[in-house]
Order: structure tokens, then C-alpha cells, then sequence
């Protein structure tokens, strides 16, 4: 037979699922929270060149994502049914996209504004970044166990292990709030030490850092949905 002929069929073939492509995505936005966490710690000592760079490539990996996400909307099934809900799926992939938008506006917004952080308040920042990157590193890992439950036809092992998943990212999510509230409280402190622009970026970096965890818990919340089954 013609290679011409059979060329398309095997194409078709060894095409990505959807899922592959969702967890090809998920680990572009690991990626890139991990490349703003080291950038935000940069940012934070005052080292704003070395954040300029950093800004740069998360600006990449989320032009990067955005290309892995147009591909699984260009693909998605239209005759074939999918394990699970379409528009769910849909709705799970824009949580995970936004995590993404949050990441490059809160970069962009601290290229706009270098802002001193007080020595005082640089360990709060450091470790609420930390928690937030702990609640992204559990969403991905509740994604793995998604892709691996649908695999196995949703065994009910399996589903309970996606559980144990979703529920770490809710305790990781709900301590990176702690030390937002925290933060927070310790910014309105020195109000009068402030300038009241100064006051405002600082409490927006910490509202924007916060951003993230609260949409890997909208992840996690959209997994647990589509298992709910």
C-alpha cells in the first residue's frame, strides 16, 4: 500500500489525547510558578535585573502553555465520548490557564514597580510563596492520579487515592491563606512607616501570590467533580 495513503491513518493514530495534552500543560504551569517562586525571591532582596530575566521566562512558558492549550481545544473529540464531562474538562483546563495569567500579570506588574520589601516582612514572603508552590505541586500530583484513574476505568482504589490528593490540595491552599492573613496583618503594622504606594504594591503582591493557590484549589475542586460519579 501507498505510505501516502497510510501516513494519515498512523497520524491519526498516535495523536495525543486530550489528557496528555492537559497534563502537558499542567507541567508547563508547574514549570512556571517554580521559575516565578525563584524570581519572586530575587525580587525580594532587591535584585530586580536578575528578576527583569526571570520575568522574561515566565512570560515564555506561558506563551508556551497557551500553544499547548489552543492544540487540545483544536483537538478535542467532537463524535467521540470522553470519560469525562467535555465541558468540565473545558472549564478545568481555563482553572489551570488562569493559574498561568496570574503568574505573568503578577510579573509584569512588579517590572512596573520596583517596590523595597522591609526586611521585616521578607520572611512572610518567602514562605507564603513557598505554600502556594506546595499547593500547585499537589494539584499536579492530583492530576496524575486523575489521568491514572481514568486509565484503570475509575477503580475504586484509585479514586480514593485522587481523593487523598484533592484533599491536600484544600490543606495546602488553606495554610498559604494563614500566611497571607498573617502578612497581611504585618503590612498594616507599619502603615505609618510606609509610603501609602508602597503599602498598596505590597499588599497586591501578596493578594496575587495568594491568586494561585485559590485557582490549583479550583483544579482540585473540578477533579473531584468529574470523579463524582
Amino acid at each position: 500500500m501507498d505510505d501516502r495513503v497510510r501516513a494519515p491513518i498512523f497520524s491519526t493514530l498516535r495523536r495525543k489525547s486530550p489528557f496528555e495534552g492537559m497534563l502537558e500543560h499542567m507541567n508547563k504551569v508547574k514549570k512556571c510558578i517554580e521559575v516565578l517562586k525563584e524570581g519572586l525571591k530575587d525580587y525580594y532582596e532587591g535584585n530586580f535585573e536578575k528578576f527583569s530575566e526571570i520575568a522574561k521566562k515566565v512570560s515564555k512558558l506561558e506563551h508556551e502553555a497557551d500553544l499547548i492549550k489552543g492544540n487540545i481545544r483544536a483537538h478535542l473529540p467532537r463524535s467521540i465520548l470522553m470519560p469525562v464531562d467535555k465541558g468540565q474538562f473545558q472549564w478545568l483546563l481555563r482553572e489551570q490557564d488562569a493559574i498561568l495569567d496570574h503568574a505573568e500579570n503578577l510579573a509584569e506588574m512588579l517590572e512596573m514597580r520596583h517596590t523595597k520589601i522591609p526586611k521585616e516582612l521578607k520572611p512572610l514572603f518567602i514562605e507564603h510563596m513557598e505554600k502556594v508552590m506546595e499547593t500547585v505541586n499537589a494539584m499536579e500530583e492530583a492530576m496524575d492520579r486523575f489521568k491514572i484513574l481514568l486509565e484503570t476505568s475509575f477503580v475504586t482504589k484509585e479514586r480514593d487515592m485522587v481523593k487523598e490528593k484533592i484533599h491536600e490540595v484544600h490543606r495546602k491552599e488553606w495554610e498559604a491563606d494563614q500566611i497571607k492573613y498573617k502578612l497581611t496583618r504585618e503590612i498594616y503594622k507599619m502603615e505609618k512607616k510606609l509610603k501609602p504606594m508602597d503599602e498598596y504594591h505590597l499588599l497586591k503582591i501578596a493578594d496575587w501570590v495568594d491568586d494561585i493557590a485559590d485557582h490549583a484549589e479550583n483544579v482540585a475542586d473540578l477533579i473531584r467533580a468529574m470523579i463524582a460519579r
